[in-house]
């Protein structure tokens, strides 16, 4: 009964699929996320140190909700309508038709599609803080996993290389943000997902800034990014550092 049921939704699936103009790509992230699954080494290495996403039990206060549709890698809609934006990470974009977009969408449908689902909030957040300024709910999402484990989806992409660490400014970090950063290097070092291509180059960054920039020319502290304008204490450094940093990206001149 359980294998006709798989069946049944497997094929609703595709047929929703095929409705994209996106069908195509979609079945070769689909192909993406298998292969990776067998992909031993970088996933021993990660599940065998202190970085593993994979837990023995739910935090404290995690709540059950059941996932009516997944948007985009780090965005999904719950069944009583409520929108949720994961937590501490930002997938590449499906709109700006972003590489390994659809594989990081892959991967939380994969885990949370029409599936029931368990929500945390940051241990350093009030009530208030819960949500962005789209009304979002802003959470770490938690899939049950071999009957016994539990898998942190935003920890788990990261791992997966389909997604960065973010965070929006220096001083609102997650909890385990030094431990999505180690994962994100980790990542990169293997050459997991958006980093298989990775290639280390100068970049601009600011004393405080949380984003790094384009230079406009190689090694020189120049750029067009607006972001800049009025910024005078420009530094270049590499790229890998800036991510290690826990800088993001800039979505102006690197986006």
């Amino acid at each position: 009964m359980g294998a006709c049921l798989s069946a049944v939704d497997n094929a609703v699936n595709d047929f929703i699929d095929k409705e994209s103009r996106y069908y195509k790509e979609s079945n070769n992230a689909k192909d993406y996320a298998k292969n990776e699954q067998n992909s031993g080494s970088h996933v021993a290495a990660v599940l065998s140190s202190e970085l593993s996403p994979v837990y023995p039990s739910l935090p404290k206060g995690a709540k059950q909700f059941h996932c009516k549709n997944v948007y985009d890698g780090d965005t999904l809609t719950l069944a009583n309508g409520d929108r949720v934006r994961l937590l501490g990470i930002d997938t590449p974009e499906l709109k700006e038709k972003q590489a390994f977009a659809l594989e990081a969408k892959e991967y939380t449908k994969r885990y949370c599609h029409g599936k029931d689902i368990w929500l945390s909030f940051d241990d350093n957040s009030s009530d208030n803080n819960n949500k962005d300024h789209y009304g979002r709910l802003l959470a770490f999402i938690w899939v049950p996993i071999n009957g016994k484990q539990w898998l942190c989806i935003n920890e788990g992409l990261v791992a997966s290389g389909l997604a960065h660490a973010y965070s929006p400014s220096k001083s609102k970090k997650i909890h385990n943000y030094d431990k999505m950063l180690a994962l994100q290097k980790m990542a990169r070092k293997h050459k997991k997902g958006q980093w298989k291509s990775y290639k280390d180059c100068s970049v601009i960054v600011t004393p405080n800034g949380s984003a790094f920039h384009k230079c406009k020319r190689k090694g020189k502290a120049e750029s067009d990014c607006k972001h800049l304008s009025r910024s005078k204490h420009l530094n270049v450094i590499q790229a890998s550092d800036a991510y290690d940093r826990g800088c993001h990206p800039c979505r102006n001149c690197l986006g």
